[in-house]
């Protein structure tokens, strides 16, 4: 072996890579092990990220050297990348849906990652018999362009129907929860968009560079944008954790009603439905229920003696809006009655919002926004101005 096949070849950019590479298994171990609310979609989140971090470590120990130095480091199946997609699909449904297990019939799904073993193992055991590195094998021209294929394929398909999964959760989360803080997904969903992305021009390039190029100085900006994808991939692994660590309990721990098939209220008498919303209105000025920041459908429906699906259809139908829109409507009146009111002027933007039934000033920014056109700040300044006319 030549005394560059025996060089380690360690510097400042892979060590960053592999000092993320650490930390992931470690955020990984922590979402396995540690109790929480929501125990089988850390499950699902700690594997995934054990399977980016499987792969990573392969391609650090061939940009190390470790490969030439220590050739039965590849002795062990690495690559396991045909399981990523359906884990987070899997794990975005564990979010979104109450006391979710994957099926015997969904395990269909994980299929290819067995072959994708089978694989790896025929070809490891090859390398070793005939005592060759495992990537100088024959079979791995084919072997890698196969896996690389079908991962990109998987990881393209299961993330847009784990974005679709969302989607959908967020529209009926609109007509249970009237603050969505706590409950939405939708930081998950850019997530998955920018992973999306990410893996769909990372597998191929990967599987082009690792058959052809490797770490070879002589093709440095290839190398350079090698090193660039991993640093992403690493750290947005880590920080993917994190925020499953950190993250309250999804809102199918909550249950506030059932996602499934609800009565038909299309032939209750129009007098029945006026009164009912005649109730539902008289609630939300007299009790001012909507200054209760966490608010939910159930909560409401349980005031107004009425089922939830009865007071969802009503004001989907008959009023024309969510229950979000409904209640937040009510915050909104009262925002604006607190900020032109001169025995309001020294409370901040913040104290009204949350004194309206808002939980953070972000959202009532968005929302005053969206319904009156301004913000608080230009709506209060106006109204001040209005007052001195």
């Amino acid at each position: 072996m030549s005394t560059e096949a025996l060089y380690f070849n360690l510097h400042p950019v892979n060590f960053v890579i592999i000092s993320g590479i650490l930390q992931n298994f470690i955020v990984a171990g922590i979402l396995f092990f540690t109790k929480s609310d929501q125990p089988y979609a850390r499950k699902l989140l700690s594997i995934a990220i054990l399977v980016v971090n499987l792969h990573l470590t392969y391609v650090m120990l061939l940009d190390l050297n470790v490969d030439n130095l220590f050739p039965f480091t590849l002795w062990i199946p690495y690559s396991y990348l045909t399981a990523l997609g359906p884990l987070i699909f899997f794990y975005t449904k564990s979010l979104t849906q109450a006391h979710f297990r994957i099926s015997a019939k969904e395990w269909i799904h994980f299929i290819p990652v067995a072959i994708e073993w089978l694989l790896q193992l025929a070809q490891i055991l090859y390398s070793i018999f005939s005592d060759s590195l495992y990537y100088n094998t024959p079979t791995d021209l084919i072997l890698t362009t196969i896996i690389s294929l079908w991962a990109t394929g998987s990881v393209f398909y299961y993330l847009r129907r784990s974005i679709e999964n969302i989607s959908n959760h967020e529209k009926w989360i609109l007509k249970n929860f009237s603050n969505l803080k706590e409950v939405t997904l939708a930081w998950l969903s850019r997530l998955i968009t920018y992973y999306r992305r990410l893996w769909t021009l990372w597998i191929p390039f990967a599987a082009l560079f690792l058959l052809i190029f490797r770490f070879q100085h002589q093709y440095l900006i290839l190398v350079i944008i090698a090193y660039f994808f991993l640093l992403i991939i690493t750290y947005l692994t880590y920080w993917t954790g994190i925020q499953g660590l950190v993250r309250l309990s999804p809102v199918s721990a909550k249950e506030p009603i059932q996602k499934g098939k609800s009565k038909s209220y299309g032939n209750l008498p129009k007098e029945e439905i006026e009164v009912y919303s005649t109730r539902m209105e008289r609630l939300m000025q007299e009790k001012k229920l909507f200054l209760h920041e966490n608010l939910s459908l159930r909560e409401f429906a349980a005031e107004v003696n009425a089922e939830p699906n009865l007071v969802s259809y009503i004001l989907n139908t008959h009023m024309q809006r969510s229950f979000y829109e409904f209640v937040n409507s009510y915050r909104i009146e009262e925002a604006k009655s607190k900020l032109s009111d001169p025995a309001y002027e020294r409370w901040t933007i913040l104290a009204i919002g949350l004194e309206s039934g808002f939980n953070s000033k972000t959202s009532f920014n968005r929302v005053f926004r969206e319904i009156t056109g301004v913000t608080p700040s230009d709506f209060q300044k106006k109204a001040k101005e209005n007052r001195t006319e």
